[in-house]
């Protein structure tokens, strides 16, 4: 279960295919295939290890994107302070929206 996603990835690869799809269809079949054939601590291992990968996996990114915003010339002297303030309030703005949305979506359709 560990290391089907990555071998249907480089399967996919090698056919010159979508490797992300790949990955989501073999999450899709082993969801419904292999956890019924599963004891429960083997699930339990299976979950634990594959939320350590993902965090790992997260932290790196993360640790890649800060490296490169300090590493790299930034043009933050040419674009200034509006540009900033700006970004945050636009991001703020489509947060906002995308949480009213869904809430209003999820609310709607509540069977509660």
């Amino acid at each position: 279960m560990l290391i089907s996603p990555y071998a249907s990835y480089l399967v996919a690869s090698g056919l010159r295919l979508s490797g992300i799809c790949a990955i989501l269809i073999n999450g899709v079949i082993l969801s419904s295939y292999g956890t019924p054939n599963t004891t429960r601590v083997t699930q339990k291992i299976t979950k634990m290890v594959y939320e350590i990968l993902a965090y790992a996996s997260e932290t790196l990114v993360f640790l890649f994107l800060g490296i490169g915003l300090l590493v790299f010339k930034n043009p933050f002297q040419v674009l200034g302070w509006g540009t900033l303030f700006t970004t945050i309030l636009n991001l703020n703005v489509a947060r906002f929206l995308n949480i009213f949305i869904c809430t209003l979506i999820v609310n709607r359709y509540r069977t509660e």
